[in-house]
């Protein structure tokens, strides 16, 4: 999040005035990371604050004005040439990039004569200096702007200031605006958070009912208010507030639409306004959407709706996608005069469900899918209704409109200094601890040893006595801590759950070297094996930009490198060689698919593959050359570290190109075959320029089950894959059937299955219920496709529909 240092100012009275390298030290101190600091100003220099006191036409040129303009009351006036249609009148002031000034893009100012006239330097528009894209006149300071005359432009615009781009944590939504990173602020350096302006009292008279508020479903909306603004006027923003919203990244647009902006990043309340004249029904309704229902967003696109989006009415005729976007026949344009202004929360699951179901990320729903505080709901209204009167001339027209069914009351939670201490290993003493509490808002009773401890309603985030204890942590300071290495103790059954850390332990430790060799290979190479046409080992995928024309090519298997080492090894010396490698292999997607599109990603299976030449080495058989059975026996070992003590069989098999149809097996257990062994075929050989015999395994290690670890399991590799199944179903019917059901299909694929809804209303038919369940699929060898979770779902899916009485939804 992008946070001006001015307007954090702006929100605080510290004790002290920290510098702005002072304050991100601090924030960072306390958990929020700074990632960066921009001098928003930097983009130009030697632009100055003049007021204007003369002007004339120029006589060589109807277009251009003669401006005389000066930088100190009672100065010396300078003549520049201007060719803005809209000089002012004098007494007005304006920017002057004087002689030596730099304007973004590098350009330096020197006088330069025109039509005749030699002009120092220029007055400059919005475009030149980077603020924006208009160009239609130089940009005129207000009238009641009070910057001093030779003042930095920076200075006037709002730009002597700094951006700091905030790593909001992800459970943090309370941070997301100006107001709560003020909160931390004042936290950690000590002051207290100076509120907006929010007397309405001026403005209060218009004309014009408020419609009523009906939440459908408190869950889903727990507070929302209304309010209407009447006699307002559309214009440009006010300079301080454009030049703000720039800062943080966003354009400006209108004063109303900019309010709504402004708001929302000074106190990180999202809030829309409705062209009131387009409202007819008299009552605002929050309901979600019906199955199918069409809607039009801002953005002009027809979206099609589901029940899990949550929709705002006019009545019955859908106005906003809740939380996410506003819809197109209600939005404000030129001609509003009439505003009903929204300040509402919603659930933080449903607007994160909506948004990315429709690829809607917007600045409104990065906040509200976090959490948005409904205490914060009235505070942002009377903002907002504030600005609007102020810079758009309106009236409020009623009081305002407050649906708030079941408010939230945040829980008091109880703190042991014991434990305080012990998670800390700091002993703090107990005031020390309530001193950091109420510093960051926190209402603290109790005494002695036990604290009862109330967060403040924007911190939802802090629901157990640990979370307290980090709070406290954050702002006694992180570095009291002492650093201490843990007890370790050595878990039984101490081995690696991957199939290839597992196998590289064994072969090393049966006396292998590992190789680990490119991923991509020649078109030649990869041909080495003489594989047949409908293997997909002989079909690789090309690279776009291989860095040679030997890694034209992603590797289909490990044999063809491997034996390439044999030669390269001989080449320098060596000529007994035993090495091994365990790694990926790249195989294009579907069976024989020549023609499919080279960028489509790869099937990318583990393999495992090692070659023998010359003689042993070691104390046992050295000297004597190797044969197929070596070859054997280091595969039977990969395969046994793999899958424990199972049964492996060997057969000879005459099938494989790649080894003598004479001297090759292939292994088998489970009634599956898992890989080769055997003597190198000759004519490989030749391809790849090997004269000695090899001999090699290769062994395909997803098709071995892997023993059960004894105490943990790493990290899942590769991400997973949700799924959504909506039931209407009957209230008697309970989860575990549903559960048992998908269990029964016994899809490998399936990783995680959990009940997100279990809703129930009249309108689904009495007796009736509409269960809501997600099923994660992942696969510990690879990425899945969508085409092969969309299959395992879909066959989960119909066995449901077959055994159950159920109807998806």
């Amino acid at each position: 999040m992008k946070v001006l240092w001015s307007w954090l100012l702006e929100l605080c009275d510290l004790d002290k005035q920290p510098t702005v390298e002072e304050g991100a030290k601090a924030l960072t101190r306390g958990g929020l990371e700074i990632e960066g600091m921009t001098d928003l100003g930097a983009g130009f220099s030697g632009v100055v604050v003049a007021e204007v006191v003369g002007r004339k036409p120029h006589p060589q040129a109807e277009k251009l004005t003669l401006v005389d303009v000066i930088t100190e009351k009672g100065g010396a006036a300078t003549q520049v040439v201007c060719g803005a249609p809209n000089v002012p009148d004098p007494g007005r002031k304006v920017l002057w990039a004087q002689i030596g000034a730099t304007l973004p893009g590098g350009m330096t100012l020197a006088a330069k004569p025109v039509k005749g006239i030699v002009s120092p330097g220029m007055l400059c528009a919005e475009d030149e200096l980077g603020l924006g894209d208009d160009h239609g006149g130089i940009i005129v300071l207000p009238e009641d702007d009070r910057t001093a005359l030779g003042a930095k432009a920076q200075v006037a615009l709002g730009l002597d200031d700094w951006m700091l781009e905030v790593n909001a944590p992800a459970n943090r939504g309370d941070v997301l605006g100006h107001l709560g990173v003020a909160r931390e602020l004042v936290a950690m350096l000590r002051g207290k958070i100076v509120l907006p302006d929010v007397d309405l009292s001026a403005f209060v008279g218009g004309d014009g009912a408020v419609p009523m508020v009906d939440i459908a479903n408190a869950a889903s909306c727990p507070r929302y208010t209304a309010r209407l603004i009447t006699k307002l006027q559309v214009r440009p923003s006010p300079q301080r507030i454009a030049q703000r919203l720039r800062g943080v990244g966003v354009r400006p647009i209108s004063n109303l639409v900019d309010v709504t902006n402004y708001v929302m990043f000074e106190l990180g309340q999202p809030l829309h306004a409705f062209d009131a004249e387009t409202l007819s029904a008299g009552t605002v309704r929050i309901s979600h959407a019906a199955d199918g229902e069409k809607f039009t967003t801002l953005d002009k696109i027809h979206r099609t709706l589901i029940p899990g989006d949550l929709v705002i009415r006019d009545g019955e005729k859908g106005i906003a996608l809740a939380g996410v976007m506003g819809g197109l026949d209600t939005e404000v344009t030129d001609k509003t005069t009439r505003v009903l202004l929204e300040s509402a929360s919603f659930q933080p699951l449903l607007i994160r469900r909506t948004a990315r179901r429709l690829g809607l990320h917007s600045e409104a729903s990065h906040r509200f899918e976090r959490g948005v505080d409904p205490e914060l709901a009235q505070l942002a209204s009377d903002r907002a209704a504030r600005l609007m009167c102020q810079h758009g001339g309106g009236e409020i027209a009623s009081r305002l409109v407050d649906a708030y069914p079941q408010k939230r009351t945040s829980p008091t939670l109880t703190v042991r200094m014991a434990r305080v201490r012990m998670v800390g290993g700091v002993p703090l003493e107990t005031s020390t601890c309530r001193d950091a509490l109420e510093r960051l808002g926190f209402t603290v009773g109790g005494s002695g040893e036990v604290l009862d401890v109330t967060p403040p309603s924007a911190r939802a985030d802090v629901a157990r006595e640990v979370d307290v204890i980090e709070e406290i942590l954050r702002v006694v300071g992180y570095e009291q801590v002492p650093s201490s290495l843990p007890i370790l103790r050595q878990a039984p059954g101490n081995r690696p759950a991957d199939r290839a850390d597992v196998v590289r332990k064994a072969l090393a430790a049966a006396g292998l070297s590992e190789a680990i060799t490119y991923g991509f290979q020649s078109v030649e190479r990869n041909g080495a094996l003489g594989l047949p046409g409908s293997d997909r080992r002989s079909q690789p995928i090309a690279v776009r930009n291989p860095m040679s024309i030997d890694q034209a090519v992603m590797r289909t298997s490990l044999l063809p490198n491997l034996i390439a080492a044999v030669t390269r090894n001989a080449s320098h010396g060596r000529h007994d060689v035993a090495i091994c490698e365990v790694g990926s292999v790249f195989l294009r997607r579907g069976e024989g698919s020549v023609d499919r599109p080279l960028h489509e990603l790869a099937d990318e299976p583990t393999w495992c593959a090692g070659v023998l030449s010359g003689k042993r080495g070691g104390q046992l058989g050295a000297g004597t050359a190797w044969d197929a059975f070596d070859a054997k026996g280091y595969a039977q070992i990969a395969i046994r570290a793999v899958a424990g003590d199972v049964e492996i069989k060997t057969r000879a098999t005459q099938s494989v190109p790649c080894f003598h149809p004479g001297v090759a097996g292939e292994l088998v257990v489970g009634g599956h075959v898992v890989g080769w062994f055997g003597e190198v075929h000759p004519e490989v050989r030749r391809r790849l320029g090997v004269e000695a015999p090899v001999f090699a395994f290769d062994l395909d290690l997803t098709r071995l089950r892997l023993m059960d670890p004894a105490q943990m399991r790493s990290i899942p590799r590769f991400p997973g894959s949700t799924r959504d199944v909506s039931l209407l179903l009957a209230a008697s019917m309970p989860a575990s059937r549903i559960e048992e059901v998908i269990a029964a299909v016994g899809e490998p694929l399936v990783n995680q299955v959990r009940l997100l809804e279990d809703y129930r209303d009249p309108k689904l038919g009495e007796g009736m219920k509409s269960m809501l369940w997600s099923i994660l699929y992942r696969s510990p060898e690879r990425t899945l496709t969508d085409v092969e979770v969309d299959k395992a779902h879909e066959a989960i899916v119909g066995r449901l529909m077959e055994n159950l009485p159920a109807q998806r939804r």
